[in-house]
């Protein structure tokens, strides 16, 4: 990990920029074990060396961070973590503190905590650029079973750059998706037999923030009002919310819907669910999390749809994304910019030109307010009018209502799952409404102005 002291026994080594060192291992001194006021107060020390992350977040801040990312984790598994099991926490290098919090934490809860830091965006571009197509089918030597291992997965993203792939052929790209896809069915198949939690947050950088057209510190208020960082038990009120977004989860699940008409000013689209689904949402995979979402019947989508919320694809911003479906299939694509980039990801495959999941988020719930340039704040945007969204590519697998073990790739297929290595979130907020028709042939108006009629 950069920046970061490393001791062996005997022995420290001095690292510049941190002007800080551990005299033994962390966890011990002079053979007593550190009490976890003293290591959250050295932990303190080390990241007040960093003037801009000091003025994002306050250390206490930083801890509820960790707290929430723990419980998400955990609701992802389907159950707590016991002692000394593992928790591997993936990172970017601007992350790094709240990793090394988060760390502690781990250890202060009697698990054990893994670290990783990833490929900054140099070292991606390069690699994608340089490697052969060999290389870019590897999957690296350890990797399968370091996540077939861990019982915790949190990922802390903290782009350094959006647009560093901007000039990368998109088929490179999909090559190294391709080689991590069946990775990440590992992942969710040992999540499903809740042998795994994970979960994912954004940190924030200036890369973010200037595609979001704010100042650093306005996007770190974000990051701290949708998180609920500034409630002194930010846990106690994401669980208050869990049980209030499941209601309207069991109330949607429990209506019958067999298809939807979304209607707004840019969108008239008739989205059919299919059979065996359900509707899912706060699953702690993502944090924040406020939208319902589900996979409907990828070959019998009909209509018009406009994102009036711009993406990032392969590194290249496309904005005002018009499409027009027919029997499922996008047959027209339209775009203010970066659509020749768009086209170029969905010829990649047939996947990318279907709808893999539709999402609606109620602006009474979402505390996010602003386009944020990151995927998991922007789909769910609730500002003044609530969101809706669909993407192209993957359907979520448990959106299948009946038994895993039941989910075979014949009966994805049957059912009208949508497979595909890619995933694009395609987002509208214009003031909408949508209707359900139910299986009885009756229509009901289940979101409207923002909200769910529940």
């Amino acid at each position: 990990m950069e920046s970061t002291p490393i001791a062996k026994q005997g022995q420290s080594f001095m690292v510049p920029a941190q002007a800080w060192v551990w005299p033994c291992a962390p966890e011990r001194c002079k053979g007593a074990i550190l009490k976890a006021e003293e290591t959250r107060r050295l932990c303190q020390v080390m990241n007040n060396t960093d003037e801009n992350a000091s003025a994002l977040f306050t250390q206490e801040e930083l801890e509820r961070y960790a707290d929430v990312l723990l419980w998400a984790a955990e609701i992802s598994r389907g159950k707590p973590f016991r002692g000394s099991e593992t928790v591997l926490i993936e990172y970017d290098q601007p992350a790094r503190e709240l990793a090394e919090v988060l760390y502690v934490r781990i250890l202060e809860r009697g698990l054990v905590p893994l670290q990783h830091q990833r490929a900054g965006s140099l070292m991606e571009y390069s690699y994608l650029t340089l490697a052969n197509n060999k290389r870019l089918n590897i999957v690296a030597p350890g990797e399968r079973e370091r996540m077939g291992g861990v019982n915790g997965l949190i990922r802390l993203l903290a782009p350094e750059s959006l647009t560093y792939l901007e000039s990368v052929d998109p088929e490179l790209q999909a090559r190294r998706e391709n080689a991590r896809a069946q990775l990440q069915e590992m992942l969710f198949f040992r999540e499903l037999r809740h042998a795994l939690g994970r979960t994912m947050a954004v940190y924030p950088t200036q890369s973010l923030a200037d595609a979001a057209g704010m100042p650093l510190s306005a996007y770190a208020a974000q990051i701290r009002k949708a998180c609920l960082l500034g409630s002194a038990d930010p846990v106690r009120e994401w669980k208050r919310f869990w049980r209030e977004q499941h209601a309207i989860i069991d109330w949607l699940n429990g209506l019958g819907v067999s298809e939807l008409h979304v209607q707004s000013e840019n969108v008239d689209l008739t989205v059919p669910l299919g059979e065996q689904r359900k509707w899912l949402g706060l699953t702690g995979r993502n944090m924040p999390s406020f939208e319902i979402y589900t996979s409907p019947d990828s070959r019998r989508t009909e209509g018009v749809y406009k994102a009036d919320q711009p993406l990032y694809m392969g590194g290249v911003r496309v904005e005002d994304v018009r499409l027009t479906f027919q029997q499922g299939r996008v047959v027209h694509v339209q775009s203010g910019s970066g659509v020749d980039r768009m086209r170029r990801f969905m010829a990649l495959e047939e996947g990318a030109w279907r709808v893999g999941e539709f999402s609606m988020t109620s602006k009474e719930h979402s505390r996010i307010n602003a386009f944020m340039a990151a995927t998991l704040y922007d789909e769910n945007i609730g500002g003044q009018a609530g969101n809706c969204h669909i993407a192209l590519g993957a359907s979520h697998p448990d959106a299948f209502s009946g038994e895993p073990a039941d989910f075979t790739h014949l009966r994805r297929h049957e059912l009208g799952f949508n497979e595909s290595t890619q995933h694009w979130d395609l987002v509208n907020t214009e003031q909408k409404k949508v209707t359900a028709r139910l299986a009885d042939g009756s229509h009901k108006v289940i979101y409207e102005d923002g909200v769910f009629t529940a």
